[in-house]
């Protein structure tokens, strides 16, 4: 079964646009995301917070800032700060690199 990101967007966030990762509901999975976005594109990232039923990981480079977050209710996603449709389709076209380097990971 393979990893996949599903566009989805929140209505109870001012429509905000997320990332849904699909078949990959791990507690600590998005430690790893995070060290892939820090390995592909050299952003880092704050401290993990955790909170009892959910953790956050922010990754930010310069003026790009991405919540990576897990909640026991959906999983894992992911979504950009800055809502304008460049950002929204820079983090698209790095999820697609990132999803890939996941699948390769669950093959071997």
């Amino acid at each position: 079964m393979s990893i996949q990101v599903v566009k989805h967007i929140n209505k109870e966030q001012n429509n905000r646009t997320e990332y849904l990762f699909v078949n990959f509901d791990y507690f600590d999975g998005n430690d790893l995301v995070a060290k892939l976005f820090g390995q592909e594109y050299q952003m880092l990232s704050d401290e993990k917070i955790d909170g009892m039923y959910y953790s956050i990981i922010k990754l930010h480079k310069d003026s790009t800032e991405y919540d990576l977050i897990w909640h026991e209710d959906v999983g894992n996603y992911i979504f950009s700060l800055q809502q304008d449709e460049t950002s929204i389709n820079e983090l698209e076209q790095r999820l697609e690199v990132i999803v890939s380097k996941l699948n390769e990971m669950i093959k071997a």
